[in-house]
C-alpha cells in the first residue's frame, strides 16, 4: 500500500536505453483514507479490510476513534497488528464526526482524501477509479462522487444512490472532451490497468453555474474523493465542532459551489444500513425521504449555515481566490435557493443569507464593490429601502 509498491510496478514498465534503465521520476498521488469511528466496532474490521484490498497501491490509512465504548478497542488492536502502517488516533471524548474528520485530515498528507464511514465498505476498484478520473479530467474539480450499492446489514437491496442516479438520468453534465484518459495519453505514469472503455461516458460534470443546488446530487460520505487543496479551504472553520454529524452536507456543498465536482455513474462502494445509522433510516424509495426531516440527526441546514457563515466571514479571502466576484455571489445565491430555504434568524429578512449579507454590509460592500453589493442584495430580493440603508452603512464601513 506504500510508495515502494508503486515503484515495483513502475520498474516493470521501465525502458532500457543501452546500459541505462530509466523511469519517470514521479509516483501516483497519495490517497489518505480516513475513518471516523464511534461504537461501530462490529463493522470496523470489514471497512479496514476493504481499504487494504484496493487495487490502488499508494494509500495511507488513518482511523480516528471518537472515544468508543463498545468492542472498538479490541478491533483497533487487531487492525494495528494486521496492518502495522495504520495510523490510529484515539480521542478522549466524542467531539462529533466533523472534528474527528478534521483531526484525521490534519494527520494526513495525501493529495487526495476519502472519508470512509466505519460502517461502509469500499469495492476493490474504488480508489483507483477516482484517481484515474481526476488525472484524466480536463477540469480540476474539487471532488469526485461515485455511486454506491445500498445494503441492509450484509444483504444488497439497491444498486444505486437515488439522488446521484437522478442527476445521471437527467442527462446533465455530459461534456465532450471532459476526459482524456491518462492511461492512453501518458501510459508511462499510469502503471495500473485502466478502467474499461466507456468510463468517459459515465462521468458527469457539475459546475457551480450548471446547478441551482435545490437538490442533492452526490453519494454519501464514503464514496467521495476530495482534492486536498479544496478541503483546506473549508476544514479550517473554527465552528466545525457545531456540526456533529452530516459533515458531507458542509463539505460537498461548499466545495461543489466554488470548485465544481463530477459524479461517476458506477457503484464503487457499499452503503450499509443497519438500524443505527445517524442519518439514513432505510434504503431509498422513489418519492419518499429516507431520513427524518428536521430530526436530531438532520444536520443539512446546519451544514449549509456553516458554509454561508464561512464564506461571508472570510469574504476577503475567498474573493481573492475566486475568478470573479460573480462566482462568489453565485455561491451565496445558490445556498439561499437550496431547498428548504433557511429562515432568517432576525426579523425583516426574506432568508438567512439575506439577513447575513445585510448584517455584514460594512465589510461586504467594501470587498464586493458597491455595484456588485447592490446587485447581490437585489437578487436576494431585499427591499429597496433596506438596500439603500445597507449601502450607506457599507460606505461608512459600519455593520447594520
Amino acid at each position: 500500500m506504500k510508495a515502494a509498491v508503486v515503484d515495483d510496478i513502475a520498474r516493470t514498465r521501465q525502458q532500457s536505453s543501452g546500459d541505462k534503465v530509466s523511469s519517470p521520476p514521479f509516483s501516483l498521488p497519495l490517497v489518505s483514507v480516513i475513518i471516523v469511528n464511534y461504537n461501530y466496532g462490529r463493522f470496523l474490521q470489514q471497512a479496514a479490510d476493504s481499504v487494504f484490498e484496493q487495487t490502488y497501491p499508494n494509500i495511507e490509512f488513518i482511523i480516528v476513534d471518537n472515544a468508543s465504548t463498545d468492542e472498538s478497542a479490541d478491533v483497533l488492536l487487531a487492525i494495528s497488528k494486521q496492518y502495522p502502517a495504520t495510523t490510529i488516533l484515539r480521542r478522549n471524548d466524542n467531539g462529533g464526526q466533523s472534528l474527528a474528520s478534521k483531526e484525521g485530515f490534519e494527520a494526513s498528507s495525501g493529495e487526495y482524501a476519502v472519508f470512509l464511514d466505519a460502517d461502509d465498505f469500499l469495492l476493490p476498484s474504488c480508489i483507483a477509479t477516482h484517481v484515474f478520473v481526476h488525472l484524466s479530467l480536463r477540469i480540476p474539480v474539487g471532488f469526485s462522487s461515485a455511486d454506491m450499492i445500498q445494503s441492509v446489514n450484509s444483504r444488497m437491496v439497491l444498486g444505486t444512490i437515488y439522488s446521484l442516479s437522478g442527476y445521471v438520468r437527467s442527462g446533465r453534465g455530459i461534456r465532450p472532451g471532459l476526459m482524456r484518459r491518462i492511461d492512453e495519453s501518458a501510459p508511462e505514469v499510469w502503471p495500473l490497468r485502466g478502467p474499461e472503455a466507456g468510463l468517459e461516458n459515465q462521468v458527469h460534470l457539475i459546475l457551480p453555474a450548471d446547478c441551482d443546488f435545490r437538490s442533492w446530487f452526490w453519494a454519501p460520505t464514503s464514496c467521495n474523493c476530495f482534492r486536498r487543496d479544496a478541503l483546506q479551504l473549508f476544514l479550517n472553520n473554527e465552528r466545525l465542532g457545531e456540526l456533529r454529524s452530516c459533515t458531507d452536507a458542509y463539505l460537498l456543498r461548499g466545495i461543489g459551489l466554488l470548485m465544481g465536482s463530477v459524479v461517476i455513474d458506477r457503484p464503487l462502494a457499499i452503503y450499509r444500513l443497519h438500524g443505527m445509522n445517524v442519518f439514513s433510516k432505510h434504503p431509498n424509495l422513489h418519492g419518499m425521504l429516507n431520513f427524518e426531516r428536521g430530526g436530531v440527526s438532520d444536520n443539512d441546514l446546519l451544514g449549509r449555515k456553516l458554509v454561508i457563515d464561512h464564506l461571508i466571514a472570510n469574504a476577503e479571502f475567498f474573493l481573492n481566490k475566486v475568478e470573479s466576484p460573480q462566482h462568489y455571489m453565485h455561491a451565496l445565491r445558490a445556498l439561499d435557493g437550496a431547498w428548504p430555504r433557511i429562515p432568517s434568524e432576525s426579523g425583516g429578512w426574506r432568508s438567512y443569507v439575506a439577513g447575513k449579507v445585510v448584517a455584514e454590509s460594512g465589510s461586504l460592500a467594501r470587498e464586493l464593490g458597491l455595484f456588485n453589493f447592490v446587485l447581490l442584495l437585489t437578487r436576494l430580493k431585499v427591499a429597496p429601502h433596506v438596500i439603500l440603508l445597507a449601502c450607506l452603512r457599507g460606505k461608512n464601513k459600519k455593520p447594520i
